[in-house]
Protein backbone atom coordinates (compact mmCIF):
# COMPACT_ATOMS: atom_id res chain seq x y z
CA UNK A 1 0.00 0.00 0.00
CA UNK A 2 2.78 2.38 0.44
CA UNK A 3 4.01 2.50 -3.04
CA UNK A 4 0.08 3.01 -4.14
CA UNK A 5 0.02 6.19 -1.39
CA UNK A 6 3.48 7.36 -2.91
CA UNK A 7 2.13 7.02 -6.39
CA UNK A 8 -0.88 9.07 -5.50
CA UNK A 9 1.37 12.03 -3.74
CA UNK A 10 3.57 12.42 -6.45
CA UNK A 11 0.26 12.94 -8.90
CA UNK A 12 -1.10 15.42 -6.56
CA UNK A 13 -3.99 13.04 -5.53
CA UNK A 14 -5.32 14.18 -1.97
CA UNK A 15 -7.93 11.74 -1.66
CA UNK A 16 -7.06 8.91 1.12
CA UNK A 17 -6.38 6.31 0.23
CA UNK A 18 -6.38 7.12 -3.46
CA UNK A 19 -8.39 6.66 -6.59
CA UNK A 20 -6.08 3.78 -7.70
CA UNK A 21 -5.99 2.25 -4.54
CA UNK A 22 -10.49 2.99 -4.46
CA UNK A 23 -10.31 1.16 -7.04
CA UNK A 24 -8.28 -1.83 -6.40
CA UNK A 25 -10.14 -2.48 -3.02
CA UNK A 26 -13.70 -1.70 -4.59
CA UNK A 27 -15.84 -4.88 -3.09
CA UNK A 28 -17.85 -4.56 -6.49
CA UNK A 29 -17.23 -4.78 -9.85
CA UNK A 30 -15.51 -1.71 -10.94
CA UNK A 31 -13.67 0.75 -13.50
CA UNK A 32 -11.19 3.64 -13.70
CA UNK A 33 -10.27 6.06 -16.21
CA UNK A 34 -6.43 6.57 -16.56
CA UNK A 35 -5.11 9.94 -18.08
CA UNK A 36 -0.98 10.87 -18.79
CA UNK A 37 -0.04 13.28 -16.21
CA UNK A 38 1.25 16.85 -17.52
CA UNK A 39 4.74 16.16 -17.46
CA UNK A 40 7.99 16.74 -20.02
CA UNK A 41 8.12 12.86 -20.15
CA UNK A 42 4.90 12.44 -21.55
CA UNK A 43 4.83 15.41 -23.82
CA UNK A 44 5.58 12.64 -26.94
CA UNK A 45 3.10 10.23 -25.75
CA UNK A 46 -0.16 12.02 -25.14
CA UNK A 47 -2.83 11.09 -27.77
CA UNK A 48 -0.35 8.60 -29.69
CA UNK A 49 -1.20 5.28 -30.78
CA UNK A 50 -0.45 2.12 -29.37
CA UNK A 51 2.23 1.47 -32.49
CA UNK A 52 3.06 5.28 -32.39
CA UNK A 53 4.23 4.81 -28.42
CA UNK A 54 6.46 1.09 -29.68
CA UNK A 55 8.04 3.37 -32.63
CA UNK A 56 9.45 5.28 -29.97
CA UNK A 57 10.49 2.46 -28.21
CA UNK A 58 8.34 3.11 -25.09
CA UNK A 59 5.19 0.92 -23.52
CA UNK A 60 2.55 2.38 -21.08
CA UNK A 61 3.98 3.26 -18.11
CA UNK A 62 1.60 3.55 -14.98
CA UNK A 63 4.60 6.16 -13.63
CA UNK A 64 2.94 8.61 -16.17
CA UNK A 65 -0.71 8.21 -15.69
CA UNK A 66 -3.20 9.32 -13.13
CA UNK A 67 -6.35 7.72 -11.67
CA UNK A 68 -9.25 10.65 -13.34
CA UNK A 69 -12.17 8.55 -12.45
CA UNK A 70 -13.35 5.84 -11.00
CA UNK A 71 -16.76 4.25 -10.65
CA UNK A 72 -18.97 1.46 -10.42
CA UNK A 73 -19.52 -0.93 -13.40
CA UNK A 74 -23.38 -0.72 -14.49
CA UNK A 75 -23.47 -4.53 -14.72
CA UNK A 76 -20.32 -7.16 -15.66
CA UNK A 77 -19.60 -8.04 -18.83
CA UNK A 78 -18.86 -11.66 -18.93
CA UNK A 79 -18.40 -12.32 -22.38
CA UNK A 80 -15.76 -11.28 -24.78
CA UNK A 81 -18.07 -9.40 -26.79
CA UNK A 82 -19.86 -7.39 -23.58
CA UNK A 83 -16.26 -6.48 -22.76
CA UNK A 84 -15.54 -4.62 -25.96
CA UNK A 85 -18.86 -2.94 -25.35
CA UNK A 86 -18.57 -2.02 -22.21
CA UNK A 87 -15.00 -0.35 -23.35
CA UNK A 88 -16.86 1.59 -26.12
CA UNK A 89 -20.02 2.77 -25.02
CA UNK A 90 -17.21 4.20 -21.90
CA UNK A 91 -15.64 6.39 -24.99
CA UNK A 92 -18.80 7.22 -25.70
CA UNK A 93 -19.72 8.43 -21.87
CA UNK A 94 -16.62 9.96 -21.65
CA UNK A 95 -16.95 12.25 -24.91
CA UNK A 96 -20.72 13.10 -24.69
CA UNK A 97 -21.76 12.86 -21.64
CA UNK A 98 -19.39 12.87 -18.96
CA UNK A 99 -20.38 13.15 -15.23
CA UNK A 100 -20.58 16.05 -13.73
CA UNK A 101 -17.17 15.29 -11.31
CA UNK A 102 -15.01 14.53 -14.04
CA UNK A 103 -12.19 16.44 -14.22
CA UNK A 104 -10.14 15.14 -16.73
CA UNK A 105 -10.19 15.30 -20.99
CA UNK A 106 -12.97 13.54 -22.86
CA UNK A 107 -11.41 9.70 -23.25
CA UNK A 108 -8.81 9.76 -25.97
CA UNK A 109 -5.89 7.65 -27.61
CA UNK A 110 -3.57 7.41 -25.31
CA UNK A 111 -5.95 7.02 -22.54
CA UNK A 112 -6.55 3.68 -20.11
CA UNK A 113 -9.59 2.60 -19.06
CA UNK A 114 -8.89 -0.51 -16.44
CA UNK A 115 -11.72 -3.00 -15.43
CA UNK A 116 -12.41 -4.78 -12.04
CA UNK A 117 -14.15 -7.58 -13.18
CA UNK A 118 -14.92 -10.71 -10.14
CA UNK A 119 -11.75 -9.57 -8.46
CA UNK A 120 -9.57 -9.26 -11.70
CA UNK A 121 -7.93 -6.28 -13.23
CA UNK A 122 -7.47 -5.80 -16.85
CA UNK A 123 -6.32 -2.70 -18.22
CA UNK A 124 -6.97 -1.37 -21.63
CA UNK A 125 -5.33 1.24 -23.98
CA UNK A 126 -7.43 3.61 -26.06
CA UNK A 127 -5.99 2.68 -29.39
CA UNK A 128 -6.37 4.79 -32.89
CA UNK A 129 -9.08 2.24 -33.67
CA UNK A 130 -10.02 0.19 -30.70
CA UNK A 131 -8.37 -0.50 -27.69
CA UNK A 132 -5.38 -2.26 -26.83
CA UNK A 133 -5.31 -5.03 -24.07
CA UNK A 134 -2.00 -4.60 -22.02
CA UNK A 135 -1.52 -7.74 -20.01
CA UNK A 136 1.80 -6.17 -17.97
CA UNK A 137 1.09 -2.91 -17.28
CA UNK A 138 -0.50 -2.49 -13.46
CA UNK A 139 1.82 -5.79 -12.39
CA UNK A 140 4.61 -4.51 -13.49
CA UNK A 141 5.12 -2.29 -10.60
CA UNK A 142 3.18 -4.30 -8.14
CA UNK A 143 1.04 -1.82 -7.43
CA UNK A 144 -2.04 -4.61 -7.28
CA UNK A 145 0.34 -6.55 -5.49
CA UNK A 146 0.95 -4.02 -2.98
CA UNK A 147 -2.99 -3.47 -2.93
CA UNK A 148 -3.63 -7.02 -2.49
CA UNK A 149 -1.37 -7.48 0.53
CA UNK A 150 -3.50 -4.87 2.36
CA UNK A 151 -6.89 -6.70 1.86
CA UNK A 152 -5.97 -10.50 1.12
CA UNK A 153 -6.95 -12.66 3.44
CA UNK A 154 -4.54 -15.25 2.93
CA UNK A 155 -0.96 -14.03 1.78
CA UNK A 156 -0.52 -17.36 -0.02
CA UNK A 157 -3.08 -16.18 -2.64
CA UNK A 158 -1.14 -13.10 -4.07
CA UNK A 159 -1.86 -13.67 -7.44
CA UNK A 160 -3.42 -10.48 -8.75
CA UNK A 161 -6.99 -11.16 -7.83
CA UNK A 162 -7.84 -8.81 -4.66
CA UNK A 163 -8.83 -11.16 -1.47
CA UNK A 164 -9.55 -14.21 -3.08
CA UNK A 165 -10.18 -15.99 0.55
CA UNK A 166 -8.14 -18.82 2.40
CA UNK A 167 -7.38 -21.63 1.63
CA UNK A 168 -9.41 -23.94 3.57
CA UNK A 169 -12.44 -22.00 1.66
CA UNK A 170 -14.06 -23.58 -0.82
CA UNK A 171 -12.96 -22.49 -4.17
CA UNK A 172 -15.03 -20.78 -6.91
CA UNK A 173 -13.98 -20.53 -10.67
CA UNK A 174 -12.93 -17.87 -11.65
CA UNK A 175 -12.80 -16.29 -15.48
CA UNK A 176 -10.21 -13.87 -15.82
CA UNK A 177 -11.64 -10.29 -18.62
CA UNK A 178 -8.05 -11.10 -19.97
CA UNK A 179 -8.08 -14.29 -20.91
CA UNK A 180 -11.32 -13.53 -22.27
CA UNK A 181 -10.04 -10.86 -24.85
CA UNK A 182 -7.51 -13.44 -26.21
CA UNK A 183 -10.16 -15.11 -27.65
CA UNK A 184 -12.31 -11.93 -29.47
CA UNK A 185 -11.25 -10.23 -32.72
CA UNK A 186 -14.36 -9.97 -34.17
CA UNK A 187 -15.68 -6.66 -35.10
CA UNK A 188 -13.14 -3.68 -36.13
CA UNK A 189 -13.82 -0.75 -33.86
CA UNK A 190 -14.60 3.26 -35.27
CA UNK A 191 -11.07 5.05 -36.34
CA UNK A 192 -10.52 7.28 -32.74
CA UNK A 193 -10.81 10.67 -34.11
CA UNK A 194 -8.68 13.78 -31.62
CA UNK A 195 -9.76 15.33 -28.91
CA UNK A 196 -11.67 18.41 -29.73
CA UNK A 197 -11.03 21.94 -27.67
CA UNK A 198 -13.05 22.86 -25.16
CA UNK A 199 -13.25 25.82 -23.11
CA UNK A 200 -11.73 25.27 -19.40
CA UNK A 201 -10.39 21.70 -20.06
CA UNK A 202 -6.46 21.17 -20.80
CA UNK A 203 -5.58 21.59 -24.51
CA UNK A 204 -2.84 18.82 -25.96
Amino acid sequence: MSDIRKWDEVNGVDEAPGHLAAFLESATDSYAILQLRHTDDTLYERFESYSSLQQQGKEPDIDHYEVVYHGELPKAPDTPEAVMAQLEAFYVQFNTARPEDFRGHSLSVSDIVALKVGGVVSCHYVDSIGFKELENFALRENYLKNAEMAVEDDYNSIDGIINNGRKDEPETERHSVLDALKAFSNEEPTERRPPQKQAGRDER
